[in-house]
């Protein structure tokens, strides 16, 4: 039989070893082979017999310990291996650090553990009491996670519940009890093994948790067959409960009175893990007497599991009703605790009755004394304690009685003033919880009474202090409650008392962490996690606030959502920064505008640090500062940081604005004063015209045609090229216009009007002058009719502004808006549609275009579809996706039914933040209308962010496949952006990639173009680093058979810049001169995005002079306009504009610039890389444009291979 034994003891001994090794790391992996290694000593030890066997045995039976010669070891003379085994076991297993409590063997060697080591029960010992800790552990935890999940619930939280569930399934998923059981069994067949009661109670605890009846009575009979050990109080408390929680009553009453025999006798001994540590002789009868009333109280509990409250209370009643004195006799029955008290309120809140709960408690809130030890013995009930609080607050939040929670909680305030004790964030969350969710349920709820309850949740409820540290948004749930208490206030109407409590939430964070910090509560981690949490609160709460009013709220509310969010540390969001500047636009003009200081410094702030802002709008806030007469003495130190580095020191107004601060800036002012005095002011560019109106071709000054009449048949035969027209019948229309006026006849001033439009976008600049010539004369004709000749008028200047937007001409369509406008009339949806559509090559394009969309809104002018569009399309490519999509809704508002066109601008905006399930969303809808007409720019927009932003090949090619479904054609831009999709997104697919190149060059209807080799070379070269293969593709270009049928040289520009990013990429800036010989030999016109990779390269390989020489080369364009010849080579469709001659000028961009910052820099020139900021400062880049770049100073990682933007827009794959 002992074979067998050994075998199963060895097996869950192995499996026991494992469970610990999880917890302890892998310092336990060599216990077994120590354990079962061949040699002179016995393989298993303890059983009163020794199993041993030589090297040469073969029999059966013992011979199976035996190991590999790699496993031997040789121990000291006369040591037995099990004790070996077994202290390393105990010294391994105190390495863990539980997560709850560990409580591990004595120590002592007189102790009955130490004699179980030694004879080799106490490996196993230390094995379950290790396994059965972990166990009662993962309880723990499960228990705390149930509890984070009901508050999280309560508290309407639904982030993270998911995750949380499934670590309390992986914890529940544990085996430790399983392995701890086995073990126990398997010893237990031995007669002659002993275990400490430590063990047996350690189980039987685990037995309790798992509801395991029949393996706590096989634990408790092996305990009672020894004649050698008694069971304790905790003994009885664990079979108790294990029994109530399989609803066994009659089980659990039976090992009650089985303590209480057991008590009569002398058979128990006075202690449970309670009272552990009172060990001192003079705590003997309070040991007694506590352990003696836990048992009392498990019964009482158990009675409640099992539905019994009846009984439960005549228990209690024996316990209020005995005759115990003070002298502990083990027959009485006990004295109630304040915990027995406790256990009863808890007892009839899990029996759903709350109302008879918050009875038994008012009766111990009407107690004078407090609670204090909630063991010792009393004839009198306490007062509650803070658990007993927190399980009538849960009990009464669960049921909804907020009233009865409301009151109970001003009482806790008192009682814990009086008594020193801290009011929990627990209580706090829950009352909380409790009434805002009685707030969202009561809709009905009179807005004098809701106010009142809202005052009484922020005045009473909410702390204030800041010495206690509790209550900080370390806790999601206190954080979300302050958020919803927040939005009460809000969407009830009370947006300042919103605004104030949230003001005043942050602070008080600030300020509880503040003092933790001084005071040595809160390290570096919790300082920070409670920073983080304030900082969200501040985010969430201005992002709700932002989503439910829109652009609609007052100016004063967006600064004071903006001033909360710099007070603490977090970003401004941008549809936040938006909604400022154009409630600014729209409010500024307003007599009743009042900010306070407070409120101005907010809107610097968002001023300053608005990318997509121009100057102009800092110049207009610094004239409004000086219009309100407002004391910029009194702003903050970083406000006045913000002024003295934004604004130039040239502008008169600035200079102005910043004397109030004091020298050297009043020097500065006297100066400029000085020198207006002898010299014109210069004007910021604007969109005024720069000619005065008189000067613009085609004004009545320079008509070509003196006299005529209006014929009505005549306008028909112009006009039939409208609606629809194509280029041949725009152009025929024409002919016709021409041969009329030549004889006198004029059609209508609508017909001129739409022909001047249709012209601008054919771009026939002097054929629409000469219309508007003719227009002047049918105007003349119509000084009789003054209303006709009017809004003949009007028309015709608003087709002008159309017609020259489209045509190009951007300067001459403004000095028709001018002249509009100062008539007093405004220009048409369709006019600023094309103005906005029209604004391109500045250096802020999306400002331009933005204050054109304000103006009309401030004229009053009604959005058409294409007004959308266009201005959706640059807040699209500026990466405002919040503003387009706030746009797109209000279209939809007004019952215009948006196009493909739009929903593929919104598409873009999305997809250009990495939006992507709004982007998602957003094609679904647009695909669904029955209007819907597939174009290829939604789908191509969809793959490409999928392809950069959000690489994700699976997606890319689901949309790919509903293009085809769509039957829409690919276009060049598709196929560039399936070959990124498997030459870029890991895992690489190459013959995947080769094969989407030979659909292209099949695809007659596609020509090859430079991205496509560009995109071949980049995946070769700057994904895989095969130098060689990228190479060989550039040089099979020339070659290649769709070169041939090519009108544009090949290689162009793009390949180039694929190229040579790859040799700056593997740091082979050697072969880099003989390929830009071959690319000024071939005519191809270098671009500033080669030569930013020049200036990387070099940089990254210490030939900075190289960069700088690369850098000088280049030249600056004209201020305000963009650098012009670096993006037409890189667009995606065929281009009738004129190829750029070879040895025309190379114009810098700002990513040029910022290169060349960063070479600087990573080459340790500090100095020169700020000779460059002060150059670029001089160029008078958009404030944006400057900060971003002299960011780059404040960046210790700098190096010129970091990742800067040195790469054309649209080719980074």
């Amino acid at each position: 039989m002992l074979p067998k034994v050994a075998n199963q003891l060895f097996h869950h001994t192995h499996r026991a070893v494992v469970a610990v090794q999880n917890q302890t790391g892998h310092t336990l992996r060599n216990v077994l082979q120590l354990q079962s290694s061949s040699g002179s000593s016995t393989a298993v030890t303890g059983w009163g017999s020794s199993v041993s066997s030589g090297p040469g045995h073969s029999g059966p039976g013992p011979s199976k310990f035996h190991a590999s010669g790699r496993l031997q070891t040789s121990h000291p003379q006369g040591t037995p291996i099990s004790t070996q085994v077994g202290v390393r076991v105990e010294k391994l297993s105190a390495f863990r650090v539980p997560s709850q409590r560990s409580q591990h063997l004595a120590a002592d060697p007189t102790s009955d553990a130490s004699q179980l080591i030694r004879s080799g029960f106490g490996t196993y010992a230390t094995l379950i009491n290790t396994l059965t800790d972990r166990d009662f552990e993962n309880h723990e935890a499960v228990r705390r996670a149930e509890a984070r999940l009901r508050r999280r619930r309560r508290a309407a939280i639904d982030e993270g519940l998911e995750e949380e569930e499934k670590r309390i399934a992986s914890l529940r998923g544990d085996s430790h009890f399983k392995s701890a059981l086995a073990l126990f069994q398997t010893a237990a067949v031995n007669p002659t093994s002993k275990f400490p009661l430590q063990v047996y109670n350690k189980l039987l605890r685990s037995c309790a948790i798992h509801s395991n009846v029949d393996a706590a009575s096989a634990v408790y009979s092996h305990l009672e067959k020894r004649g050698d050990i008694y069971p304790d109080a905790q003994t009885y408390i664990s079979l108790i409960e294990t029994y109530a929680s399989r609803h066994d009553l009659n089980g659990a009453e039976s090992m009650f009175e089985q303590f209480k025999e057991a008590s009569r006798f002398e058979r128990v001994q006075w202690s449970f893990d309670a009272v552990a540590g009172h060990t001192s002789p003079e705590d003997l009868s309070y040991r007694q007497r506590a352990s003696q009333t836990a048992v009392w109280n498990e019964m009482l509990t158990a009675y409640f599991r099992c539905g019994q409250p009846t009984e439960a209370l005549g228990l209690l009643e024996q316990m209020m009703d005995t005759s115990a004195g003070e002298t502990f006799h083990a027959t009485d029955v006990p004295l109630p605790t304040s915990s027995t008290f406790a256990r009863a309120i808890t007892g009839f809140c899990q029996l759903g009755d709350v109302s008879t709960a918050l009875a038994w408690f008012e009766r111990m809130l009407q107690q004078d004394s407090p609670s204090r030890d909630p063991h010792a013995t009393t004839r009198v009930p306490h007062r509650p304690d803070a658990s007993t609080w927190t399980t009538m607050f849960d009990a009464l939040a669960d049921e909804g009685m907020v009233a009865e929670a409301n009151r109970l909680f001003v009482r806790w305030q008192i009682i814990a003033s009086q008594e020193g004790a801290a009011v929990w964030s627990d209580h706090r969350d829950c009352v909380l919880a409790a009434n805002l969710r009685f707030m969202d349920t009561r809709t009905d709820l009179d807005q004098a009474k809701a106010h009142e309850l809202l005052d009484f949740l922020t005045d009473h409820v909410l702390p204030w202090d800041i010495e206690s540290g509790h209550f900080t948004f370390y806790r999601d749930t206190s954080r979300s409650l302050c958020q919803r208490l927040v939005m009460q206030y809000w969407n009830r109407g009370h947006t300042d008392d919103a605004l104030d409590l949230a003001a005043r939430i942050a602070t008080r964070q600030l300020e509880v962490i503040r003092h933790g910090q001084a005071q040595g509560k809160f390290d570096s981690a919790q300082s920070q996690r409670r920073i983080e949490g304030t900082r969200r609160f501040a985010t969430d709460v201005a992002s709700e606030i932002l989503f439910k009013t829109g652009p609609s709220a007052p100016l004063s509310s967006f600064l004071r959502l903006s001033a909360l969010l710099t007070d603490v540390g977090a970003l401004v969001p941008t549809a936040l920064s938006e909604s400022c500047l154009n409630a600014y636009a729209f409010q500024r003009a307003s007599p009743a505008l009042s900010l306070s200081t407070k409120d101005w410094e907010a809107l610097l702030d968002i001023v300053v640090a608005n990318e997509a802002d121009s100057s102009a709008t800092l110049n207009t806030l610094v004239d409004d500062l000086l219009m309100h007469s407002v004391d910029i003495t009194a702003f903050s130190e970083t406000a006045k940081n913000h002024l003295v580095r934004s604004l130039a020191s040239n502008d008169m107004n600035s200079a102005t604005l910043l004397a109030y601060l004091g020298e050297p800036f009043s020097s500065r002012l006297a100066e400029l004063q000085r020198a207006s005095q002898t010299s014109p002011s210069v004007q910021p560019q604007s969109f005024e015209a720069n000619s005065p109106v008189e000067d613009i071709p085609g004004t009545p000054l320079s008509s070509s045609y003196s006299s005529g009449r209006v014929d009505t048949a005549y306008s028909q035969h112009v006009g039939e090229f409208y609606p629809g027209g194509n280029k041949i019948s725009v152009l025929t229309a024409f002919k016709r216009f021409k041969s009329g006026a030549g004889k006198g006849i004029f059609p209508r001033p609508i017909v001129l009007a739409r022909l001047i439009s249709a012209l601008g976008r054919l771009g026939e600049v002097e054929k629409i002058h000469e219309v508007y010539d003719a227009a002047q004369v049918v105007l003349n004709s119509l000084d009789t009719v003054k209303q006709w000749q009017t809004s003949g008028w009007f028309l015709i200047e608003d087709h002008m502004i159309v017609g020259l937007a489209h045509a190009g001409d951007i300067e001459a369509a403004h000095a028709h808006r001018q002249r509009i406008l100062q008539q007093g009339g405004v220009p048409s949806a369709d006019a600023y549609g094309a103005l906005i559509l029209n604004v391109k090559d500045t250096t802020d394009d999306t400002s331009n275009a933005m204050a054109l969309f304000t103006e009309s809104q401030n004229f009053g002018v009604v959005p058409n579809i294409f007004m959308y569009n266009t201005i959706i399309s640059k807040l699209a490519k500026a990466r405002k996706a919040d503003y387009a999509l706030q746009l797109f809704q209000d279209m939809k508002a007004q019952n215009i039914q948006p196009t493909s066109v739009t929903y593929g601008a919104v598409i873009a905006a999305c997809c250009r933040v990495g939006d992507a399930a709004s982007a998602e969303l957003l094609f679904q809808e647009m695909t669904s209308e029955p209007t819907f007409k597939p174009r290829v720019p939604p789908y191509n927009t969809m793959m490409q962010l999928y392809t950069h932003t959000k690489p994700d090949r699976s997606r890319v090619l689901h949309y790919y496949n509903e293009l085809l479904a769509a039957n829409v054609q690919p276009t060049a831009h598709t196929y560039k952006l399936l070959i990124d999709a498997y030459g870029s997104i890991e895992p690489v697919d190459d013959s995947a990639m080769e094969k989407v190149f030979e659909q292209l060059v099949a695809d007659r209807s596609v020509s090859v173009q430079g991205t496509h080799w560009a995109a071949l070379i980049n995946a070769w070269g700057c994904v895989q680093k095969d130098l060689d293969k990228a190479l060989a593709v550039f040089d099979s270009i020339a070659t290649h058979p769709t070169t041939k049928q090519n009108s544009s040289p090949m290689p162009d520009a793009v390949v180039y810049e694929a190229l040579i990013n790859t040799l700056v990429t593997v740091r082979r800036m050697d072969l880099v001169p003989p390929y830009l010989e071959r690319l000024q030999s071939s005519g191809v016109h270098m671009t500033a995005y080669i030569a930013n990779l020049l200036i990387k390269g070099y940089a990254s390989v210490n030939e900075i002079e190289r960069s700088r020489e690369i850098f000088e080369s280049l030249q600056d364009p004209q201020e305000g306009v963009a650098a012009p010849h670096n993006h037409l080579p890189h667009q995606n469709k065929q281009s009738n504009v004129l190829p750029v001659p070879a040895e025309a000028p190379v114009y810098r961009e700002p990513s040029t610039w910022e290169a060349m910052v960063r070479a600087e820099l990573g080459n340790g020139e500090r100095e020169r890389a700020v000779a460059l900021l002060q150059r670029l400062q001089a160029r008078m880049f958009p404030p944006a444009v400057y900060q971003r770049i002299s960011g780059i100073m404040l960046d210790d990682s700098v190096s010129p291979w970091s990742d800067a933007p040195s790469s054309s827009p649209g080719f980074s794959s």
